[in-house]
């Protein structure tokens, strides 16, 4: 199953919008992915994506890939990011997750920026448990289907149940 996915309509980051990133994230060969511009007014330093932002492209493409792979609802326990390279206003980067491992109830997976030379200028890694208290359907009823394919569209409906 790949194509683009739905966006949570309330979030920052895939929310198309929110006023906020609006990333466009696809899922392809088990991993979510997405390009993005880092626009000049989420800097920290001048000209520099602000490391909050970085980090959370970097939680936004691990989630996604988590989701995807699992069909659970799970939130950030922990994460790590290791800033290799600026992440410069104006440029395009490429944002991608991994899922590696799991025990129990908690799932590891790692994720990386690469500019569009491909060299690595961030990374990632965090853990996720899964979340009590939310639904397929509360999720669903909040996500922004247009664009996505019919195949993943049906997936969520699939999960409602």
């Amino acid at each position: 199953m790949n194509g683009i996915l739905p966006g949570y309509k309330k979030c920052f980051f895939c929310g198309p919008a929110t006023g906020g990133l609006g990333l466009e994230i696809e899922y392809d060969d088990g991993k979510a992915s997405c390009e993005f511009t880092a626009h000049e007014k989420y800097q920290g330093y001048d000209g520099m994506l602000h490391g909050g932002i970085v980090t959370g492209i970097l939680d936004e493409v691990m989630w996604w890939t988590l989701f995807m792979e699992t069909k659970k609802i799970c939130a950030t326990w922990k994460i790590e990011a290791e800033f290799k390279r600026p992440i410069l206003c104006g440029k395009m980067y490429h944002a991608s997750g991994q899922f590696v491992s799991s025990t129990h109830n908690t799932y590891y997976l790692s994720a990386t920026i690469k500019d569009d030379a491909g060299k690595l200028c961030a990374q990632g890694n965090a853990s996720f448990r899964r979340t009590r208290g939310f639904t397929m359907e509360d999720i669903t009823k909040h996500l922004d289907f247009r664009g996505v394919p019919s195949e993943i569209r049906s997936l969520f409906q699939s999960l409602k149940v």
